[in-house]
């Protein structure tokens, strides 16, 4: 319980904006299909994460990070790439796959002791790694609920505009990535999780 909680407070903490915003973004890139498109980025996270955290894989090259996010925008914002529910699925994968590259995460006592382990625990460690990614996407389950919720009159209307902004979004993150800001990035919002 008390990991669960850690992932909640690190959510409000600005080192986790880096696989919060590519997952709002992805979201709002994807559309209709952004529940779906949440899903898969969350499982892409997780799986990524673990694997980066438990010395099992991972380390990607930072161009190979920035083409993910480059493919995330084209398969769905290109409208002849864009297959609804399809597109979620890879959108999901490969935005959700790279946030987890980027991410350095706010270490708390419990999830210190997790990190510690990792190597050691096997499947376990993919547990406890879910229990604190549910608290830090959180935020992403609240924005999927909302887009759930929100009458579809009204999501017709923004939906275009979200898409536009998504993509921007993602596409910035991924110029930023390839010219090698990323850990200039990553390394301010970790220092402001600090000094918060």
């Amino acid at each position: 319980m008390a990991l669960l909680g850690e992932g909640f407070e690190s959510a409000l903490m600005a080192c986790s904006l880096i696989i919060l915003l590519p997952g709002l973004a992805t979201a709002m890139a994807a559309r209709a299909a952004a529940i779906p498109a949440l899903a898969y980025y969350s499982a892409a996270v997780l799986a990524l994460s673990w694997l980066r955290f438990s010395d099992r894989g991972g380390g990607f090259a930072p161009l190979l990070i920035a083409a993910a996010l480059a493919a995330t925008v084209a398969v769905l914002f290109i409208p002849k790439l864009n297959r609804s529910d399809l597109s979620a699925i890879g959108g999901g994968l490969l935005a959700g796959g790279a946030a987890a590259e980027l991410w350095r995460p706010c270490v708390g006592f419990e999830f210190g002791a997790v990190l510690n382990s990792l190597p050691e625990r096997g499947l376990s460690g993919l547990w406890l790694m879910a229990v604190y990614l549910f608290g830090v996407l959180s935020p992403l389950v609240a924005i999927g609920a909302i887009h759930h919720l929100t009458p579809d009159r009204i999501l017709e209307r923004v939906e275009p505009w979200w898409a536009i902004v998504g993509a921007t979004g993602l596409g910035l993150l991924s110029l930023a990535t390839a010219a090698g800001l990323h850990d200039e990035l990553v390394g301010k919002l970790f220092e402001w999780s600090l000094e918060g």
